[in-house]
């Protein structure tokens, strides 16, 4: 019996964070319906033992000083109405607010970098409140710290296409493609959400700061448009 428990934990834990698609907004655009999903659940993971939920920000690449970061984020799922085979678009929007440098660095020695950023589907479950650098939720670790880029925690090939952050980009949405990723749900893959992170995050210079769901402008937060035709 107390082997049985944990399972059952494990399993209930699941179940009751699995995103649902009750309520989803959607409108007849003329070439099809376009449902909008909302964030289920987001954090930053910078640091073994801290959890970031609560922070109004999803920051991605490595500080001057600070350890590298990395952002999960999840969405509703698509109603059932829109088979993967009707899937024509699906766009993510993250809000891009602006890039940090610590007010005691100078310009030269944190500079403003392109960030080259990807998308990866995620393939194990997490928690917003529970989710690390090392753990996924309580005792159960990532394979490798930030996730694994081998298929084991995150897929081993990107979302189609790159998003480049240049110095000086204005605030606003960012677009980023995550058609294949939206399929793969719709066919039956577990929705355990998205990996973000910069190709060269490790490279000297700014970190990238997005608007999470905690943010306190509501008409910032993520936000994904899928096209069902």
């Amino acid at each position: 019996m107390k082997q049985i428990l944990p399972i059952v934990v494990v399993i209930f834990a699941v179940l009751l964070f699995t995103p649902t698609s009750q309520g989803v907004y959607s409108y007849n655009s003329g070439a099809g319906i376009v449902y909008t999903l909302k964030v289920v659940k987001d954090v930053w993971l910078e640091r073994s033992r801290y959890n970031y939920n609560q922070s109004p920000w999803l920051l991605v690449a490595r500080h001057p000083g600070f350890p590298n970061k990395r952002s999960l984020i999840q969405f509703e799922n698509l109603p059932r109405g829109c088979s993967a085979a009707r899937i024509r678009s699906a766009q993510m929007y993250l809000y891009y607010v602006y890039a940090h440098k610590a007010s005691w660095h100078s310009i030269k020695f944190n500079p403003f970098i392109p960030r080259y950023l990807e998308v990866r589907l995620v393939k194990k479950y997490w928690m917003e409140r529970g989710a690390t650098t090392r753990y996924r939720y309580g005792r159960y670790r990532w394979s490798s710290r930030w996730l694994s880029l081998d298929g084991r925690d995150a897929e081993a090939s990107p979302q189609r296409g790159m998003v480049t952050i240049f110095p000086n980009r204005p605030r606003g949405f960012v677009e980023f493609d995550i058609t294949d990723a939206v399929k793969s749900w719709r066919s039956g893959t577990p929705n355990y959400g998205l990996l973000v992170r910069a190709t060269n995050e490790l490279a000297r210079g700014r970190d990238i700061r997005f608007a999470s769901n905690r943010y306190s402008d509501k008409s910032k937060h993520a936000f994904v448009q899928v096209l069902c035709a």
